[in-house]
């Protein structure tokens, strides 16, 4: 890649992002409307899965119990969204759910 191609991607990557960022002074969201309030209350989790669901399964390892840690922890994740916790409530309670299979792991060595 030559250094316009660098440049020039470099200045569409900041325009996009520019854009999104400015996009709330311009658009007008109407407060009622339904759909789009079930959307933003839906994006937090939905970011915080994007970035973290992968990586579950390849920092856990391929036994039986890290398996069965790893699904307790997206039950305990999904059972508390479903309760309506807020996102402050579920990750620390899912990291600690996860911690306390670990502890109990070291002890049955």
């Amino acid at each position: 890649m030559n250094n316009f191609t660098i440049v020039l991607l470099i200045l569409v990557t900041a325009l996009i992002t520019a854009f999104i960022k400015l996009a709330p002074l311009f658009i007008k969201i109407p407060d009622d409307n339904p759909i789009i309030n079930k959307f933003f209350e839906a994006l937090p989790y939905t970011v915080l899965t994007i970035l973290i669901f992968p990586d579950i399964f390849t920092s856990t390892g391929t036994g039986t119990f890290n398996l069965i840690k790893v699904l307790a922890g997206i039950v305990i994740i999904v059972w508390l969204s479903l309760k309506k916790f807020s996102l402050g409530i579920v990750v620390p309670v899912s990291i600690a759910v996860i911690f306390m299979f670990d502890i109990v792991k070291l002890f049955i060595k």
